[in-house]
């Protein structure tokens, strides 16, 4: 028999945060990061969601677990996650069926997932391309799962993709320095600055200032609370050894940022544990020195700002943002680029991938997870 079970004690946590590890086809995070994102000492977002860990246990062996979050904010979705169980049905219906307990009793009628938390965090089941190299915060799960979900009684929600970029073969930068040339008047008032490392602070509220605003309209939308932008802020830092982030300003006014991280994904440890010989790949990956085949950077913010879209000079803004990226990316020897998550109904955004070329390289799936009351079934 299979049972899903709160995880209450350390020996609960350790197998809950184990998992990924031992199972077959997913991607296991950091264990020292991921028990800060359930330690509300170190977490702030667990100030303003309820958040309940389960294990799926069978003869005494953990098979499976899974996270449920419900936002104190009645507007935004409760959603499931942190999902890795092994190739059983009964253990993935007791998951998430305990996830649903979760829902039903702070009344939501539905969750979203998988999703660990929201939808500004990892997103989705993987639904295709699975022979993709591992990429920074892009889940790799099983090519059972979208199936297994389904069966489960899941509804496909939305799909968001991953394009790539071949340096060696993009056209963007020649087709940039054209119109940049034949547009003198704008380009004069348009410039691209990097984040300041000295207010880095102010900085980060600024990119969260800029995602907030630039992405508002998109399908599944959350604002970014204070604890996400610490969180951030934390995540940044690091990465910014190499990477960058970029802001389009138009009249000296932040109107639209890139921002291009180096993917350091190929030098986790398989285990996720940093001792004792893990953090000498990571910090090795962080200075810049690319493992062997993991020549990729990934781009995981790129957009303009509502009002600045409707202006001539929003093509020309993104594509400076894009030449200053791919610039940047030619310097630190990354042949290859990421640019993630995009939603697979953003006509636009797909139709620049196209011109770039970026191809289609990594597609992932949301699921609603419907909760019927106590009375219904």
């Amino acid at each position: 028999m299979t049972e899903a079970r709160p995880v209450r004690s350390r020996a609960e946590q350790a197998a809950f945060h184990a998992l990924p590890a031992r199972l077959r086809g997913w991607s296991p995070r950091l264990l020292w990061e991921e028990r800060r994102i359930f330690d509300p000492a170190t977490n702030g977002f667990l100030a303003t969601h309820d958040v309940t860990r389960f294990v799926a246990w069978r003869e005494g062996r953990a098979v499976g677990r899974i996270a449920a979050c419900v936002p104190h904010a009645a507007g935004a979705p409760a959603t499931f996650g942190f999902l890795a169980v092994e190739e059983d049905d009964a253990a993935l219906l007791a998951l998430l069926e305990a996830a649903r307990g979760v829902a039903r009793a702070h009344g939501r009628d539905r969750m979203l997932g998988p999703l660990s938390f929201t939808i500004n965090h990892e997103v989705g089941a993987q639904a295709g391309f699975f022979d993709r190299p591992l990429m920074l915060r892009m889940p790799r799960t099983p090519a059972w799962l979208p199936a297994a979900l389904e069966g489960a009684g899941l509804v496909p929600a939305k799909d968001v993709l991953a394009c790539t970029v071949d340096l060696a073969a993009e056209r963007h930068r020649a087709r940039f320095a054209r119109l940049a040339a034949a547009r003198g008047a704008d380009m004069a008032r348009l410039s691209i600055r990097t984040l300041r490392r000295d207010d880095f602070a102010a900085e980060v509220r600024l990119v969260a200032a800029l995602f907030d605003d630039a992405w508002a309209e998109n399908w599944g939308a959350v604002p970014l609370d204070r604890a996400e932008v610490d969180a951030l802020a934390t995540l940044l830092k690091p990465l910014l050894w190499r990477g960058e982030v970029f802001f389009a300003c138009w009249d000296g006014e932040p109107v639209g940022l890139l921002s291009l991280v180096p993917n350091i994904e190929p030098a986790l440890p398989a285990d996720g544990a940093l001792v004792p010989f893990g953090w000498v790949r990571l910090v090795a990956a962080l200075a810049g020195r690319i493992p062997a085949g993991a020549d990729h950077a990934r781009i995981p913010m790129l957009g303009i700002t509502r009002a600045f879209r409707r202006h001539p000079a929003s093509a020309l803004a993104m594509g400076a943002l894009l030449d200053a990226g791919f610039e940047l990316a030619a310097r630190r020897g990354w042949q290859r680029i990421e640019i993630s998550w995009i939603l697979d109904d953003n006509a636009a955004m797909l139709n620049a991938m196209a011109r770039l070329p970026a191809p289609v390289t990594g597609r992932w799936r949301l699921f609603w997870m419907p909760v019927p009351s106590p009375t219904v079934g």
